[in-house]
């Protein structure tokens, strides 16, 4: 399963949807991206007039684009903390019920700590 953050309109409340559905789906394998725009798509058109790159461009690609308006990398970070810890917990809940609380604290503290990071600036 691939998913991506940070897309427009984004809420707390779909991530803590997409981690049920991860949950629920329960799949071999995993993994997680930032939304990055693309010259030519829908997506890089829809955003262009806040793209901001952090250096020249010989030096990055479009996936060190920042996006104006949107949270920044620490706040996706923790998105993958509290979904990965909730997963794990979800896959252990029956077999190390003890590990599986830690890692349900574990996913509390990093949804916690999102609203702090949280800067819908570039990042």
């Amino acid at each position: 399963m691939f998913l991506m953050w940070g897309y427009e309109g984004e809420e707390l409340e779909d991530i803590a949807a997409t981690v049920e559905h991860v949950k629920e789906s329960n799949p071999d394998v995993f993994f997680t991206t930032i939304s990055y725009p693309i010259k030519g798509t829908p997506y890089f058109q829809k955003v262009k007039d806040r793209v901001a790159l952090p250096s020249d461009w010989a030096n990055v690609t479009d996936r060190d684009y920042s996006i104006g308006g949107r949270n920044g990398k620490d706040y996706y970070r923790l998105a993958d903390v509290w979904l990965r810890s909730e997963v794990e917990a979800s896959r252990l809940a029956d077999t190390d019920p003890r590990r599986a609380a830690s890692l349900i604290e574990t996913a509390k503290q990093a949804r916690s700590e999102m609203s702090r990071v949280a800067t819908r600036s570039a990042g």
